[in-house]
């Protein structure tokens, strides 16, 4: 006589297969090592840390080319001149150190500091005056705060010797100092009207 536990056992439809489940299993542990293997591996550390390394030196150059770039800019405001302005010091007498030019359109020779005390990136603003005759013209120079205070500490010691005024590196003036130089110069060239406008327009930074 079957018992209860007979009967539900022989009722059960899954019974005679107890493998089936086995093997269901298998397949899905085989299924998952496969997935795995095939998975693209995630990078080793040495692989990335180069190229960590290397984006951060790209960023790093990148930042020293905008500074850079910044800097020239700056520092460089005279080479963006079409005309270039200088303002140095000079002696009548040869002196060790000093480089010996001769006044544009004169017997003249004076000696110049190396030192340039202003130039274009020191301008505030240059206009056209009128010079000695009808068709003669000079141009005035006012400086910039910075300047300004270049003048007053170059000149103010130099007083009764020359100062240079040079135009693209030819001296065009060479007034000797009655007093010290501060806001401002007048370029009292032999220019025509032409010649003065040219030079104001160069002189300015662009």
């Amino acid at each position: 006589m079957k018992t209860v536990r007979d009967i539900l056992r022989d009722a059960d439809p899954l019974s005679h297969e107890p493998h089936r489940f086995e093997q269901e299993r298998e397949r899905l542990r085989q299924a998952v090592v496969v997935a795995a293997s095939e998975a693209t591996p995630p990078a080793s550390p040495w692989i990335r840390t180069p190229i960590a390394l290397f984006v951060t030196v790209a960023l790093i150059v990148a930042g020293m080319a905008a500074v850079g770039s910044q800097i020239w800019s700056q520092g460089g405001a005279t080479l963006e001149a079409a005309i270039r302005f200088e303002v140095r010091l000079a002696e009548d007498h040869p002196t060790a150190g000093l480089r010996e030019v001769r006044k544009v359109g004169s017997d003249r020779v004076i000696y110049l500091h190396e030192e340039i005390i202003v130039s274009n990136g020191d301008i505030a603003q240059s206009r056209l005056v009128q010079g000695d005759g009808p068709s003669r013209f000079g141009i005035s120079v006012e400086f910039n705060a910075a300047g300004i205070e270049k003048m007053r500490k170059a000149t103010a010691s130099h007083v009764g010797r020359p100062v240079a005024i040079l135009i693209d590196g030819d001296v065009v003036m060479a007034p000797v100092l009655r007093s010290p130089i501060t806001t401002s110069a007048v370029i009292s060239g032999d220019f025509t009207r032409a010649e003065a406008e040219r030079i104001i327009d160069g002189m300015g930074i662009r």
